[in-house]
């Protein structure tokens, strides 16, 4: 995985071409030569990352690690310039910084000489490569095909239906449906291998129930356990499910949670399927906690393989003493592969959609050889079918499969050694002869799950250079775990993932490439939202696991769980997941440290206080984040789950952070000196206390997303011409008349207001709304609603609307919905791109109006959700 290592300092370079020329005079011939050197192994190295991942050569293993490591050595270069001209922009603020700065680098001419020198270092390490490449004769044999992006028009298709379930669904319903004979609560299993479909079938069966038997159980909860979380956390998620679910608020202070449980769900009928369980230990406690009204309730578990002592136990549980097992048959499904006509409906469904018609020049061989590539396996099919679905038929179709039929790696992964043997033979048909001999023993040696990760290893090598990285950022999280879009596509931007293009956003770029990956079927979309954009997605638990496994191999992401980094001084991005409510200390700094990800379950176990320092002892919100003091070259920054009062003014000095995310709900403080963070470009304390930050943060040029839950916006700000999203603030007292900080945001896309009144907002409110004309989304909590929200023609581009309040008509109102075309354009034609409308506290004139309004907006099929 050097690509991605190059790919990083590439777009370095595209960040240092935006600086001003005065600080490239004495460095930009020695940085142009080499991002043309980078360039070039860039071009080469995708073969290299191949053949390493088939451990076929070891020359070639070694050579692809040590580009990967003058990479990063031109990455910690740069990195160190814009440090250093981002301190000199600051002025040298604080009297510490500018010792620093003296003693360090002294003046610019120093600052451009030090880089200049590394980078002849890195120049002269890389022609040492370069001869090393020519003396073992390391070959370069690029593939018959190259990486290419998929028609935007089919990028969604995701094959509705799943395909061989037909019988599995029939049982199901039948245990889950049937309770006449069967009253007692029943444990139902769901075993197979991971990819198999077990969560497709259960989707199916939630669809199915949804649909047409709304009303057969009174409570339904689905939850997947994520590793190491306990019993407890497990049990408590359930409950506020079943809370959500009946939309009640928890009652008493009992913390005993199976008590909570029991009490709650006593009179239901109620249906629980829960992922992830694989120990006997946990599932008792689910048993305990859950009661047994003899209603009909159920159980499902969705289990892997491993997990099969777990299946025996839930059927022992359904049987009560002196009963046989035959009374509960059924209750685990083995769910097995697909056939080979199976696999090409599947398959097909996913390339060409759900309503397909094979295009002249597929060949039934096709059938054949995908069924004996993937095995019938679905996730494997699937994978398969996005990756093809981004090429030529049929050329580009028979050079990917003719690499993944089964045998053809055998012979590559022999590599040096079957070259070896057939050097000592002289004649071409000894050369036959051998291959013969050698083909069968491979092949036989070949396993299920090698031949699934090569689909997996070879979708992933096809990908666009600025697309693997985004990919192997989800290796930061671990299994069962979804993420929201928006989130995940701001990262990749601090983290400089996505390429520039005229005319577009950045945003609108992370857009198509999470669309990119959802076509080649890398990423599952779980939801979208009202205006039918991708709201969650999810990256499949053995997917997951493969892109782990990538990440460590090039140095990507350091994943930890309960044990200390072994090497933190080249660590470049940090994930910690942990769910066991271990302390972690941390003995060390992250020099290199580019990210930093924590997610762990909330709760009031230990991991709630886990205190990220570097001492021994355990002293909760004392110094945190002590351990990344010495990160300056930090991008990201993402805290959840953990009980964190405050941040330490320290941040202030991570000059380089673009995404600061602390969505921990004991933070109530944020310290003055994030106004320091020039590159700051999200800042996301959505589940926090936070009620105010230093006015200086309100002049951060670079600010495009703050998300918060009762953030105060002062009257004054900077120039935020940048900003798309603020979420989650309330205006200041009074705004003076015509004065409102909504003027300097022109180019807001979304935007959530809350706690205004009119008195002292409702004027310079009204005014602003007229001038945002890229609005999108909007949601407005107060007194009285301004009437602009409706009249104003410039908020056409409004998609979704959420007002909680009553709207302030003018005292001679006239009814909208019977204004003429001549007088003034109707609400239909003010608002073309509404999809979505919600309206709370509802006064006597806005009920006359959406009851006129209501055949008028069947007329226009508009909006598509109206919730009044």
């Amino acid at each position: 995985m050097a690509e991605t290592a190059i790919t990083a300092v590439l777009s370095k370079f595209g960040e240092l071409a935006s600086r001003e020329a005065a600080v490239l005079v004495q460095v930009g011939n020695d940085i142009m030569l080499l991002r043309d050197r980078l360039e070039w192994l860039q071009a080469f190295i995708r073969d290299g990352d191949r053949k390493r991942r088939l451990a076929s050569d070891d020359f070639t293993r070694v050579w692809v690690r040590q580009t990967r490591d003058v990479a990063f050595e031109a990455e910690d270069a740069l990195d160190d310039f814009f440090h250093k001209v981002d301190l000199e922009a600051q002025g040298y603020r604080g009297w510490r910084i500018w010792r620093r700065y003296i003693t360090g680098c002294g003046t610019q001419i120093s600052v451009r000489h030090d880089l200049s020198g590394q980078i002849k270092r890195i120049k002269s390490r890389l022609d040492q490569i370069s001869e090393n490449h020519k003396e073992f004769k390391i070959e370069h044999t690029p593939g018959a095909w190259t990486s290419s992006i998929t028609e935007v028009a089919a990028w969604d298709n995701t094959g509705g239906n799943p395909v061989g379930f037909d019988a599995y669904v029939t049982v199901l319903k039948t245990n889950l449906l049937s309770h006449e004979h069967t009253p007692q609560q029943r444990f139902i299993s769901i075993l197979g291998e991971s990819g198999i479909g077990k969560n497709t079938l259960m989707i199916e069966i939630w669809r199915e129930i949804n649909d047409r038997h709304k009303d057969h159980f009174d409570v339904l909860i689905w939850y997947n356990m994520p590793p190491n979380s306990s019993a407890n956390d497990l049990l408590k998620q359930v409950y506020e499910r079943a809370l959500a679910a009946l939309s009640k608020v928890p009652e008493g202070e009992d913390n005993d949670i199976t008590k909570k449980l029991r009490s709650f769900l006593h009179d239901k009928r109620y249906l629980v399927i829960l992922g992830g369980i694989n120990s006997i230990r946990v599932l008792n406690c689910v048993k305990a906690s859950l009661p047994d009204n003899r209603n009909g309730s159920r159980v499902v578990l969705i289990l892997e393989p491993e997990s099969q002592e777990v299946a025996r136990h839930a059927q022992t549980l359904d049987t009560k003493v002196g009963e046989d097992l035959k009374n509960i048959s059924g209750s685990t499904v083995q769910i097995g592969r697909l056939n080979e006509s199976q696999s090409a409906e599947l398959f097909c469904r996913r390339v060409y959609g759900e309503r397909y018609t094979k295009p002249k020049g597929y060949k039934l061989s096709y059938n054949e050889q995908i069924f004996m590539i993937t095995g019938g396996h679905p996730l494997a099919i699937v994978v398969l079918a996005g990756l093809l679905r981004s090429k030529e038929m049929p050329v580009e179709w028979d050079s990917v499969l003719q690499q993944l039929m089964p045998g053809v790696e055998a012979v590559e992964s022999q590599g040096n050694k079957i070259s070896g043997v057939l050097l000592t033979k002289e004649k071409p048909f000894e050369w036959d002869a051998l291959l013969q001999q050698m083909m069968p023993t491979t092949e036989a040696k070949l396993s299920n799950r090698m031949t699934i990760e090569r689909i997996f290893s070879t979708s992933f090598d096809d990908l666009p250079h600025d697309l693997k990285s985004c990919f192997l950022y989800f290796a930061a999280y671990p299994t069962n775990i979804t993420h929201p879009a928006d989130q995940i596509m701001r990262m990749w931007i601090a983290e400089g993932f996505i390429k520039p293009e005229k005319g577009k956003s950045m945003e609108d770029l992370g857009q198509a490439y999470l669309k990119e990956l959802v076509s080649r079927c890398l990423v599952e979309v779980k939801t979208w939202n009202e205006c039918d954009r991708i709201a969650l997605v999810q990256v499949h638990n053995r997917l997951l696991r493969f892109l782990q496994s990538e990440a460590r191999e090039a140095s990507f992401i350091e994943i930890h769980d309960n044990t200390d980094v072994l090497a933190p001084a080249a660590v470049r991005r940090l994930s910690i997941q942990n769910d066991s409510g271990n302390y972690i200390p941390f003995g060390n700094k992250f020099l290199k440290l580019r990210s930093f990800i924590c997610r762990v379950e909330e709760g009031d176990g230990p991991c709630a206080t886990l205190d990220l320092k570097n001492d021994s002892k355990k002293i909760p919100n004392k110094e945190p984040l002590k351990f990344l003091y010495g990160s300056k070259f930090l991008r990201v920054i993402s805290i959840g789950g953990i009980r964190l009062s405050e941040l330490p003014n320290e941040i202030g000095d991570m000059i380089h952070l673009r995404y600061l995310g602390v969505t921990c709900h004991d933070l109530q403080n944020l310290p003055s000196s994030i106004g320091r963070l020039l590159n700051l470009q999200t800042l996301d304390i959505r589940n926090s206390k936070v009620k105010s930050i230093a006015p200086k943060f309100w002049r951060i040029k670079t600010l495009r997303h703050v998300i918060a839950n009762q953030l105060q916006l002062p009257n004054s700000v900077g120039d935020l011409n940048n900003l798309q999203t603020l979420h989650g603030v309330k205006p200041a007292e009074n705004w003076g008349g015509l004065m409102c900080p909504l003027d300097m945001m022109t180019n807001l896309r979304s935007l959530e207001l809350h706690e205004f009144n009119d008195a002292n907002h409702g004027v310079a409110l009204e005014r602003s709304l007229q001038k945002l004309e890229l609005l999108g989304h909007l949601k407005l909590t107060g007194d009285k609603i301004p009437l602009a929200v409706f009249t104003a023609p410039s908020l056409r581009c409004l998609e979704s609307l959420v007002l909680e309040g009553s709207v302030k008509w003018p005292e001679s109102s006239s009814n909208l919905c019977n204004q003429t075309q001549e007088d003034s354009l109707g609400i239909c034609e003010l608002r073309p791109n509404l999809v979505m409308l919600k309206l709370n506290s509802l006064s006597k004139k806005l009920e006359d109006f959406i009851e006129k309004l209501i055949p008028q907006l069947a007329a226009h099929e508009w909006p598509r959700q109206t919730d009044v």
